[in-house]
């Protein structure tokens, strides 16, 4: 009975043993795995960091040029506003010696060249 009892011990110690030993070796395995993994992802936010940092440099460079576009097309539109603006004033200028001088009519009633019709419209 003892030699039963001693060698279910011996046994079952050495079975306990080795699964212990195995699950030491799984769970280090996993650390590793883990770790590694760990590394890989703070080397992948390193790297988005300074992306981040990269595209805000060029975000920043972007709206400046916005800015400046944006400043050159009020300019623009100022002065076409005010190119318009003489335009509409000889028009109405014209239509009114059109209207109140006969020899300003004579003229007016010959033909155009298109080259002054450009400037008229």
């Amino acid at each position: 009975m003892v030699s039963i009892f001693s060698w279910l011990f011996d046994n079952i110690s050495s079975a306990l043993i080795a699964a212990l030993l195995i699950a030491c070796l799984a769970l280090a395995s996993l650390y590793k795995c883990t770790r590694d993994e760990r590394d890989a992802a703070l080397q992948n936010v390193a790297i988005a960091i300074e992306a981040n940092k990269a595209n805000k440099e060029t975000i920043g460079a972007l709206e400046a040029e916005v800015m400046k576009r944006d400043e050159l097309a009020a300019a623009w539109q100022e002065e076409l506003t005010k190119e318009r603006k003489a335009r509409d004033d000889a028009r109405r200028e014209l239509d009114a010696l059109l209207e109140q001088n006969e020899s300003v009519r004579d003229w007016g009633s010959e033909p155009v060249p298109d080259s002054v019709w450009r400037l008229l419209k």
